[in-house]
């Protein structure tokens, strides 16, 4: 439960890694009496019903395959009646493909609505004409596909067993939705008052250097995401980022996140001017217990090797952040959700 709310702090804090301290010089909009929306109950609904969903296990079942099952395959890709390179898994324990989830070419999942386990059927396709493997742009192909077996998701049901299993530290319905509740709400408050701030607020001068060093990080990691997923399709990584990034070129996605980082600084120096101005100190004692508490949320065994991992300073980042956010958040004016 813990881990989720600590995620917003973290997510993009590595780009921060600098610290908040700044040459720059920015004047700070109205932080005191924000007014900010709470979340609703039909909102906490569904993300319990998303957490029975991440439980849920998959079961085979004894019929066609619908949308949204997950079929497990094997399958020989061919090219002019000949296997190509990447496509084929013959694997023992078969690749399962949830239908619907978009993850191989138009026309593969499709084709495979209505099968059954031990069925075998040939997909007769077209890659796309900038699939990015040049061998394979815009080619007529065929999968032979074996089915073996069909699977649906069986979601768990919501008792007080089930969440005491799963969450010890809230062992009720009502204690597990009370915390989530409030997670939520800090959530969306920390979102609302960023979106709020960064309107507000007017940077009269940047650190050039940082906001450079900024954009070095962002596209060091953005280009390590693309190139992940891209390796799989044996995509180079100008490719990659332009094909799961959605950029027309190097020189856009570059510019993008010089624009993103400048972004991330100003939000960065509104953190800090913030805390300057209320006197928010980050002292030892607070950053041990915060530290301690983000390193359990995260399952890390100890606070040095959380700290390895993120970086002392990032972590100190996100945690004069939460001070910022729950000063902020003590001194708005809540509405409930409609």
């Amino acid at each position: 439960m813990k881990k989720k709310m600590m995620a917003v702090l973290l997510a993009g804090m590595m780009v921060l890694a600098a610290g908040c301290g700044s040459n720059g010089k920015i004047t700070v909009g109205e932080y005191k009496g924000l007014t900010l929306t709470s979340v609703s109950e039909a909102e906490v609904d569904a993300d319990i019903q998303a957490m029975l969903e991440y439980y849920a296990e998959l079961v085979e079942v004894e019929r066609a395959a619908e949308e949204g099952d997950t079929v497990n395959i094997n399958y020989v890709g061919l090219l002019n009646g000949e296997p190509f390179e990447g496509g084929t898994d013959d694997s023992e324990a078969g690749y399962d493909l949830e239908l619907g989830s978009n993850s191989f070419i138009d026309g593969f999942e499709e084709g495979l609505i209505g099968v059954v386990a031990g069925e075998k059927r040939d997909l007769n396709l077209t890659f796309p004409e900038d699939y990015g493997k040049e061998e394979l742009n815009g080619q007529a192909v065929v999968f032979q596909v074996t089915v073996n077996a069909v699977k649906t998701e069986l979601l768990p049901k919501l008792t007080d067993e089930f969440i005491a299993e799963k969450f010890p530290d809230f062992p009720t319905i009502e204690e597990y939705r009370a915390k989530l509740t409030e997670n939520m709400n800090f959530n969306t408050y920390y979102e609302q008052i960023t979106n709020q701030l960064m309107e507000s607020s007017e940077v009269e001068k940047y650190n050039e250097a940082r906001v450079i060093q900024r954009t070095e990080q962002l596209i060091a990691e953005y280009s390590s995401y693309a190139q992940s997923y891209g390796a799989y399709y044996g995509l180079d990584e100008e490719t990659a980022i332009m094909y799961f990034l959605g950029f027309e070129s190097m020189d856009a996605f570059k510019e993008a996140m010089g624009e993103y980082a400048h972004e991330v600084e100003k939000n960065a120096m509104i953190i800090d001017e913030i805390a300057k101005k209320e006197n928010i100190v980050l002292t030892d004692d607070i950053f041990d217990t915060m530290s301690a508490e983000y390193a359990a949320s995260y399952s890390y065994e100890d606070v040095e090797t959380f700290l390895a991992d993120y970086g002392e300073e990032t972590v100190r980042t996100a945690i004069l952040s939460e001070l910022v956010m729950e000063f902020i958040i003590e001194n708005a004016v809540i509405k409930e959700a409609e």
